[in-house]
């Protein structure tokens, strides 16, 4: 076996070992932590060895497509070739080394290098949209109602500012989801838009999606800011127009008054709806009284993990693990995505061994603070196969409401090893 299989073979079993490994990480193993992070010192270097060795291969083959049978000889013999081959041979003794006294540990651990895992679907975060299905939503007819009524014209203003405020995954994008589609709400207004902003507020950038949402065109991006206010008023045309600006976050009020100045251009009545979770921005846009998004009461997050876990089949729901899902939903405090994440991991669970896991699971102690919800979320993510932890975390190289083409990510996770094959 030459040195690129003794290498190739050495990273796929270092590979095998660490997904077991970080499956027993999440058990709050401190010694496997530990070990792991020791095992990954050994497997970038040899991570990186195997490409240096991939890319001579590469030239080496580049070289001698045109050369005789002596000159193929010849530089096969040279000393660059030996050196490289020499160099190679000590790497790759040195990372046998460390691996093989890594390995030594296993048994301590109770660590199986010949784990199996499990190909679930991956999921990426993808830019809001205004497109809602009201049939998946529990308990947001009356909050509705009321954001419809603060919508009504009966401002003396040109353009006025309506502002949801909660804290993150209570469902502040769902319920201006539910107002910006409701029939009343689109008989209202002439014109209607939605721009996911999020924490980057520029200016050019929220201007053209906010055109490119009232043509359903695609908008040049290399126009002016004079262009793209000429644009808005020409299409707008003197029309009363609603305006979702969704996830805000900037708090610079001059920021916000160069955007305000583009869009104070609508019919008497025209109105803003935005969504954030911070009383400090909608103070800095001028919305002394915002809304406040409540949590959902505790039939209502029940009734919405009850219908993500069950779907329509409640006559599995069984005494015992109906009173365990409600004392669930409760550790929720109402918030949906919290609820959201439990009842994707508990679907299809019906044994009530794995109710009781997760009504008594440690990560609970980490939600004293009545804001932190990262507690429960996270409990999704440990759900997941080690393969699928990694793809997720790669994810994170890309900024906040990046669009991300399936089948580029797709190949990036493969290059990276951090997926096997194409299978989706």
């Amino acid at each position: 076996m030459d040195e690129f299989e003794k290498l190739k073979n050495t990273v796929e079993s270092i590979k095998a070992v660490l997904l077991d490994a970080e499956e027993k990480q999440e058990a709050q193993n401190h010694a496997v932590q530990n070990w792991i992070r020791r095992l990954k010192d050994v497997l970038h270097p040899a991570d990186d060895l195997l490409d240096e060795f991939v890319i001579e291969d590469m030239k080496h083959k580049m070289d001698v497509v045109h050369q005789n049978k002596i000159t193929k000889v010849i530089h096969f013999l040279s000393p660059n070739r030996t050196a490289f081959r020499r160099k190679m041979a000590y790497e790759i003794e040195k990372i046998q080394k460390q691996f093989d006294d890594a390995v030594k540990d296993m048994s301590v651990l109770n660590l199986n290098p010949n784990v199996v895992v499990v190909d679930k679907k991956n999921n990426v975060w993808r830019e809001t949209c205004s497109y809602v299905l009201e049939s998946d939503i529990i308990g947001r007819e009356d909050d509705k109602k009321k954001i419809i009524s603060l919508l009504s014209p009966n401002e003396i203003q040109n353009v006025s500012l309506v502002a949801i405020v909660g804290i993150g995954g209570i469902g502040k994008t769902t319920v201006a989801q539910l107002v910006y589609n409701d029939g009343e709400v689109q008989n209202m207004f002439e014109n209607s838009m939605w721009v996911c902003v999020s924490d980057i507020f520029e200016l050019k950038a929220i201007m053209t999606k906010t055109l490119e949402s009232l043509t359903k065109n695609k908008i040049d991006d290399t126009l002016s800011l004079d262009n793209l206010q000429n644009m808005f008023r020409d299409s707008l045309n003197g029309k009363k127009y609603l305006l979702v600006l969704d996830d805000i976050w900037n708090e610079s009020f001059e920021k916000w008054t160069q955007l305000k100045t583009f869009l104070m251009c609508g019919a008497q009545g025209s109105k803003i709806l935005v969504t954030t979770r911070s009383k400090t921005v909608a103070q800095t846009m001028g919305i002394s009284d915002p809304y406040v998004l409540n949590g959902l009461t505790p039939e209502e997050s029940w009734g919405l993990l009850k219908k993500i876990t069950f779907r329509d089949d409640t006559i599995r729901v069984n005494r015992n693990i109906e009173s365990m899902g409600k004392k669930i939903a409760e550790k929720c405090r109402g918030v949906p995505l919290a609820i959201r994440s439990l009842g994707g991991i508990l679907q299809g669970k019906s044994e009530e061994r794995e109710w009781i896991n997760v009504l008594q699971g440690d990560f609970w102690k980490l939600c004293e603070d009545k804001d932190n919800i990262l507690p429960v979320l996270k409990l999704s993510y440990q759900n997941l196969s080690p393969q699928q932890k990694q793809c997720f975390a790669y994810c994170a190289l890309y900024p906040k409401d990046s669009v991300i083409e399936k089948d580029e990510l797709i190949q990036m996770w493969m290059a990276q090893g951090c997926k096997s094959d194409s299978r989706r």
